[in-house]
C-alpha cells in the first residue's frame, strides 16, 4: 500500500483529501497488512476477497471508532468523516508502523513519514527542545513526541480523534498491553505452556506467510531469529534464505554461530562482514533512513542488512524482534525487588542527602568512567516508587543536569509513556520489567530500527514473535515458568531446542552491536569533525558549544567513557544537517 500523506488547510475540507470514490462522506487511507481479513469480512457480510478499503469502510459504518480494536495486523489508517467533522488516525497495537500529525493554526498534515512533511512549505521544522532532551536521554524520541514542535506520533495501540471545528485532538487507546496482565495467572503445567506457545508460534507464522514471496529471514545466531528461521523452514517447502551481518571484532561477532545454524537448517545463507568502508557509506545514510535523529547502535548493520536483502532480490524479511519482551529477558528483577522492599522513607532520606552532591563540579570524578551519569541513575532508581521508574532510569545517556547545561535552559519538561505505564498492583515484577521495555525501548527503538531500515530498502517486514495472541498468552504465563532456575526466555529456548541442537544456541549472547568507537577514531573521524566543530555549533546555536567540544576532545584524548555521548551527538548532527537542506 502507498504511504499515507495528506496536507491541507482546514478551510478546504473535505475537498483537499485525495479523491475517494468509495463514499462521498467518508475518506479512508490505509497502509499495512491486515491478518484477520476473513473474520472481518464475515462480521460485515462481505466477500473475503473484498478490497481492504471497502472492508474498512464497512467496518467504520458499523462500529465507528470501535473498529480499530477488531483489526489484527500491522497498519496505519486515516478516516475523515465529513458528517461528524472528525478525523481519526490509528496505529497498530505493537506500533511497527508510524503515523504523525502536525497542527499549526489552520494547517493540518498527517502521514507515515516525516520526510513527506517537508514537501509542504507551511511545515515548520523548529526543533522541540523537550523532544531533543528525550533524544539526549535515550538516543531516540519516545512517543508521543517527535523532534519537531507541533508534531506528534500516534502512540502504539492508539488512535487520534481530531475535531475539525474545535481544532483539538485526543489520543485514545483501543488496546493496552497492561490489560493482558490483568487476568489471573492460570494453573497450567510447563508442558502445556510449551505446547500452546509453540502452536501459537506456528499460527503466527501462518498468518504472515505469503505463498508467492520467496523466504528470507534475518539470522543473528541468537534464539529469537533462530526460532523464527527454524519454524519458517518447517512451515514451507520453499527454500529458506538467511542473512547475517558479521564483524571482525570477536567480542561482538556472532556470524560464525549463525552460519552453523544456517547449515543445520539447510538454508541458502548470505553472510557479510561489516567493514570500515561500509561504515563510511552507511553511517551518513542514517539521516535519510530514519525520520528523526536515531542513535541506536544496531541501526547501522540493520540498514546494511536491509540493503543486502533487497540487492539479493527479496521484498519480504522475517525478523525475531520482540523475543526479549514477550518471552522475558528481564534483567535486574531481583535488584528491583530488593529496592522496592526498602521503606520509601529511608530511601528518600538517603536520596536527599546524596542529591546535594553534584558530580559535575568535582574535577576528577566528572571525567572518570562516566561516573556522573552512573551516579544519577543510582539516585533515580533509589527514589523510584515503581518498576517503570527504575526501568526509565537505567538506559539514560545524558542526565537532567547535563541536558540543562547542553541546551542552555532549565525549563525542560515532559511526560512520556514511562509516566503512563499502569500495571495492575498484583503484576509480577518480571512482567512489569518486560512490559515497560515493550512499551518504550522496543516500540521506539528496536522496532523503529528494523521497520524504518527495511522501509528505506522497500522491504516488507514480518514479526511473528509479536503476534497479538502470543503476547496475550505469554502475559498469562507465571514468571517462574518464563524464567526458570535463572534461565531467561526459558519457554522460547525449550521450543528452539526442539528444532535446533542446543549446543548451537546455548551460549552467552553478544548482541547486535557495532564497533563505533573504532569507527569514530578511524574511518569516521573526518566526518565527525565536519559535523562537530565550533563554527557549526555556534551557527546552529542548539547546544552549549564548549560542552560538546569537551565531550569530543576527551574521547579523542583517550577517555572511552565518552563514546556513547559523542556517538549520540554525532548522529544528531548528521540528521540535523540533512533536514536543514530539505
Amino acid at each position: 500500500m502507498d504511504n499515507i500523506f495528506e496536507s491541507f488547510s482546514l478551510k478546504d475540507l473535505p475537498f483537499s483529501f485525495k479523491k475517494n470514490s468509495l463514499d462521498e462522506n467518508i475518506f479512508i487511507n490505509f497502509n499495512g497488512n491486515i491478518y484477520n481479513k476473513s473474520q472481518l469480512s464475515s462480521l460485515v457480510n462481505l466477500e473475503k476477497s473484498i478490497d481492504i478499503k471497502l472492508l474498512l469502510l464497512a467496518l467504520y459504518k458499523m462500529y465507528k471508532k470501535d473498529m480499530f480494536e477488531k483489526l489484527e495486523g500491522i497498519f496505519t489508517i486515516s478516516i475523515y468523516d465529513k458528517e461528524t467533522k472528525k478525523l481519526y488516525l490509528a496505529r497498530d497495537r505493537v506500533g511497527l508502523k508510524t503515523i504523525y500529525l502536525y497542527t499549526n493554526n489552520d494547517r493540518l498534515i498527517f502521514g507515515n513519514t516525516l520526510s513527506d512533511f517537508y514537501k509542504d512549505e507551511n511545515f515548520n521544522k523548529t526543533i522541540d527542545k523537550n523532544a531533543l532532551a528525550l533524544f539526549l536521554s535515550y538516543g531516540y524520541v519516545l512517543q508521543p513526541y517527535t523532534i519537531f514542535e507541533n508534531t506528534v506520533k500516534v502512540k502504539s495501540g492508539h488512535y487520534i480523534e481530531y475535531d475539525i471545528d474545535k481544532k483539538t485532538f485526543l489520543q485514545q487507546p483501543y488496546w493496552k498491553l497492561e490489560s493482558c496482565y490483568e487476568e489471573k495467572k492460570p494453573i497450567i503445567t510447563e508442558k502445556e505452556v510449551l505446547n500452546q506457545a509453540q502452536e501459537l508460534l506456528y499460527k503466527s507464522i501462518s498468518k504472515r506467510f505469503d505463498e508467492k514471496a520467496p523466504l528470507a529471514s534475518s539470522l543473528s545466531g541468537g534464539y529469537d531469529s533462530s526460532i523464527v528461521a527454524a519454524l519458517l523452514s518447517k512451515n514451507s517447502t520453499k527454500k529458506l534464505n538467511t542473512f547475517t551481518i558479521g564483524f571482525e571484532q570477536d567480542e561482538i561477532n556472532e556470524a560464525h554461530h549463525a552460519k552453523k545454524i544456517a547449515a543445520h537448517l539447510k538454508s541458502d545463507h548470505h553472510e557479510h562482514y561489516f567493514s570500515d568502508k561500509d561504515a563510511i557509506e552507511i553511517v551518513p545514510k542514517l539521516s535519510e533512513v530514519y525520520d528523526e535523529p536515531f542513535a541506536d547502535y544496531g541501526a547501522t548493520p540493520t540498514v546494511l542488512m536491509s540493503m543486502l536483502v533487497k540487492k539479493a532480490g527479496f521484498d519480504t524479511l522475517y525478523v525475531g524482534d520482540g523475543g526479549d519482551e514477550v518471552f522475558a529477558t528481564a534483567d535486574d528483577v531481583a535488584k528491583f525487588d530488593k529496592i522496592l522492599n526498602i521503606p520509601h522513607s529511608g530511601k528518600m532520606a538517603l536520596y536527599t542527602m546524596l542529591n546535594t552532591i553534584n558530580p559535575l563540579k568535582i574535577p576528577f570524578i566528572k571525567s572518570y568512567q562516566n561516573l556522573p551519569t552512573k551516579y544519577y541513575k543510582f539516585l533515580q532508581i533509589l527514589k523510584s516508587k515503581t518498576v517503570a521508574d527504575m526501568v526509565k532510569a537505567k538506559p539514560i545517556l545524558f542526565f537532567d543536569k547535563e541536558i540543562e547545561l547542553l541546551l542552555k535552559r532549565d525549563d525542560i519538561s515532559f511526560k512520556t509513556v514511562f509516566d503512563e505505564i499502569d500495571f495492575p498492583k498484583n503484576a509480577q515484577t518480571v512482567d512489569q520489567v518486560i512490559g515497560c521495555y515493550f512499551k518504550t525501548t522496543m516500540v521506539d527503538a528496536e522496532l523503529v530500527k528494523s521497520f524504518q531500515a527495511t522501509r528505506y530498502s522497500d522491504i516488507t517486514i514480518k514479526e511473528p514473535l509479536l503476534d497479538k495472541d502470543l503476547i496475550s498468552f505469554m502475559a498469562k504465563v507465571p514468571s517462574h515458568i518464563k524464567i526458570k532456575d535463572g534461565i531467561k526466555k526459558y519457554i522460547l529456548k525449550e521450543i528452539a531446542h526442539q528444532h535446533i541442537p542446543k549446543e548451537l544456541l546455548d551460549r552467552p549472547k553478544s548482541g547486535f552491536d557495532i564497533p563505533f568507537s573504532h569507527w569514530l577514531k578511524g574511518p569516521l573521524k573526518e566526518l565527525l569533525y565536519e559535523n562537530i566543530n565550533e563554527k557549526r555549533l555556534e551557527e546552529e546555536n542548539l547546544f552549549d558549544t564548549n560542552m560538546i567540544l569537551e565531550i569530543r576532545d576527551k574521547f579523542y584524548n583517550g577517555n572511552e567513557s565518552y563514546k556513547y555521548k559523542l556517538w549520540t551527538i554525532f548522529l544528531f548532527q548528521l540528521w540535523y544537517k540533512k533536514i536543514q537542506s530539505r
